[in-house]
């Protein structure tokens, strides 16, 4: 399939690029040879009431002017066949269009109950139907209810669906209705540049959307210039003017029935009030409108000198009198659609059209609750002229979906595919699998040296490896690198299944580990504890990782060595011994003043991190661990006392008595990921 799109809001429309219908008519050529001998493709269109007809008309008479492409079929039912709602079949036949079928599917009583009943109808009324016309595909409109039946139907029976206004958002049942026909058909022509990618994020295929605009505009556009005032003075009287009359027309709202009648009840008060001639269209037949057209009835509308109150008006005649007309009002999507075309001022009210897209000219009284509320807004309102919009269409829908009509194969596959976006590759059961060993690789980066290990889900460390720290930053990750190479290798024969590589301290909040947005949260290592510290190996200065690690004493260390000032009494290193921390600590303990002012100021630095993450996260505990623990615990315990708030210090600081916690904290940063926690 093709696709054709064109800009969005107000911007007029692109015209069909040349190289695109060129290419597209020689697909549209081949595809026709595939589908056998030239045959022509077999159209069923399928309508329930006034409202979709006008959108479906457009695209039928111009299925009409191709008759060596297409053969239609017309099926009428809903309310087309109701003589309270205007008998409006009679318009299709006005129109000279054959109807093959006329279905009675409307069961009475304007309830939710009757509804259901009317989609149960349908649904055994129309396998007869579709094995009799045998259609190659079925155009469906919008979000009825009775659309939902003849989708359902046409699916079942393997009939290929053309979904026309799918990926739109209103704001009641009908979007529920829409997204699922949406799901039913295996074509798509959308109207506006958001409700295409509503149908892709709908894992619809892009490759069958077709944007087009709406069908009602090729008729909307080329119709202002018509004569008007006699179609005003039939429907609203002689003495009427163009711009000083309202058309109203508003529905229920389904799932808020008792609201709607209430906001419908404060609609014709104001109207009354406002006192300017009025065109009411009854509602349609969804559940609530009877209660609706009692409402009208109590307030004498149908008698009344200001109002006009209709069933129906023929499409062509209801362009005219809202291009013309002062305001409309309602929550119609007429309203919100159509009648921006002509910038014709509108009042939505309530709820039913709440997700549209809509242009300038619309007044939104979400909830029209009160008959002054509404009053102002007509105040505001009547008598205005915005500029037309052309969000909904430019007028050449209908060409654009012929050839994309031409264009389907009807050689390809009647299932229909789901685009999902990739998902984490579901693991089945498999022998394996399940005598495979869940595991991690764990990287602890020490000043002294580099360790590697296997960890299995139990905590165990299944092996671990251990290289001497070179002195270069590219020479520590190259071997990084190496390390884990070897052990993954090694991990295969080990049987162990390796989900992931874990650095770094962690943070655990109501027995989970917090991983952050990026998964780097807990970067404890890094908090600056001074703006003019030494540098660090993120880059920055004054971090704790800076001070406190192990790689920094290491640092420290060797300056004192290189100085003759870190070897005291009782001590000595080896000449092919590297000089680490645990030779700082070494003469600590021995009494060197240096090294031990070195150790007290690392001990100070992870002490005000540890303050600075006791006034942001407020934990019960602090672990400290590795082999450096034991030698800050008391510094860090004298610095709490004396920096942290009064809330805070009493909070527990201890040494971890794990053996390798650093490992084992490392590993549990992959494993709690990959195996507790849901996203």
């Amino acid at each position: 399939m093709e696709t054709y799109g064109y800009p969005q809001r107000e911007s007029c429309f692109q015209g069909p690029h040349e190289l695109y219908f060129k290419n597209l008519s020689k697909r549209n050529k081949q595809i026709m040879e595939k589908n056998g001998n030239n045959r022509k493709l077999r159209v069923c269109v399928a309508t329930c009431n006034r409202a979709d007809y006008s959108k479906l008309a457009p695209i039928m008479f111009g299925i009409k002017t191709e008759p060596e492409f297409f053969e239609l079929d017309v099926v009428v039912l809903g309310s087309h066949l109701i003589d309270d709602y205007g008998n409006t079949y009679r318009m299709i036949e006005q129109d000279d269009f054959d109807i093959n079928t006329r279905l009675h599917t409307i069961v009475r009583g304007e309830d939710e109950a009757a509804m259901v009943e009317s989609v149960g109808l349908a649904l055994v009324k129309l396998p007869d139907v579709l094995n009799r016309l045998k259609p190659d595909i079925m155009i469906v409109h919008g979000d009825r209810f009775d659309a939902l039946a003849l989708a359902t139907s046409a699916a079942l029976m393997n009939i290929r669906i053309l979904h026309i206004e799918g990926g739109e958002v209103s704001g009641t049942i009908d979007d529920s209705i829409r997204h699922a026909i949406t799901k039913l058909a295996h074509y798509h022509v959308c109207c506006t540049r958001s409700a295409e990618q509503h149908l892709i994020s709908m894992c619809e295929d892009h490759d069958r959307i077709l944007l087009a605009g709406c069908p009602s505009y090729d008729k909307l556009l080329s119709a202002k210039n018509k004569d008007y005032m006699s179609i005003i003075r039939m429907w609203l009287g002689d003495d009427v003017k163009s711009k000083d009359y309202i058309v109203a027309l508003q529905h229920p709202v389904t799932t808020d029935i008792k609201h709607s009648i209430k906001m419908f009840e404060l609609t014709l008060d104001a109207l009354i009030s406002f006192n300017k001639r009025t065109l009411v269209l009854f509602p349609n037949i969804d559940a609530g409108s009877k209660e609706m057209v009692r409402v009208m009835r109590k307030k004498g509308i149908e008698h009344h000198p200001n109002f006009r109150a209709v069933k129906h008006v023929p499409f062509d005649q209801f362009i005219q009198l809202v291009a013309h007309a002062g305001c409309m009002i309602g929550n119609s999507s007429c309203g919100v659609r159509e009648v921006g075309a002509f910038g014709t001022p509108v009042i939505n009210l309530g709820t039913r059209q709440i997700g549209r897209e809509t242009g300038e000219n619309v007044l939104h009284v979400r909830d029209a609750d009160t008959q002054d509320k509404i009053l102002q807004a007509l105040h505001l309102q009547f008598g205005k002229q915005y500029p037309c919009s052309k969000i909904y269409g430019d007028g050449n829908a209908v060409p654009r979906i012929l050839k994309f009509l031409k264009s389907i194969d009807l050689q390809e596959p009647l299932q229909k595919k789901f685009c999902f976006p990739p998902v984490k590759e579901n693991i089945s059961q498999d022998i394996d699998h399940i005598l495979e060993t869940l595991s991690a690789l764990a990287v602890d980066l020490g000043g002294t040296n580099l360790r590697v290990a296997i960890v299995s889900m139990k905590g165990e460390i299944v092996k671990k490896y251990t290289q001497f720290n070179p002195k270069t930053y590219e020479e520590r990750i190259n071997l990084i690198l190496q390390m884990c190479v070897e052990a993954a290798a090694e991990a295969v024969k080990l049987n162990c299944r390796i989900l992931g590589v874990g650095i770094g301290g962690g943070i655990i909040h109501q027995h989970e580990l917090i991983h952050g947005s990026s998964f780097c949260a807990a970067e404890l290592g890094h908090l600056v504890v001074s703006l003019d510290g030494p540098d660090c190996s993120c880059g920055s200065h004054g971090c704790i990782e800076a001070y406190a690690s192990g790689m920094a004493l290491q640092r420290e260390a060797k300056k004192l060595h290189d100085e003759d000032l870190l070897l005291v009494e009782g001590m000595s290193v080896p000449k092919d011994e590297a000089v680490g921390a645990l030779h700082l600590i070494q003469a600590a303990k021995l009494g060197n003043a240096k090294a031990q002012s070195i150790l007290r100021t690392a001990g100070t630095a992870l002490g005000l991190g540890v303050v600075n993450i006791l006034h942001t996260m407020n934990p019960s505990l602090v672990i400290l661990s590795g082999v450096l623990a034991s030698h800050y615990i008391h510094i860090v315990k004298d610095i709490i006392r004396q920096q942290a708030l009064s809330s805070v210090q009493d909070v527990d600081v201890v040494v971890s008595d794990l053996v390798d916690p650093a490992l084992l904290g490392a590993a549990s940063m992959v494993l709690d990921y990959t195996t507790r926690r849901i996203y």
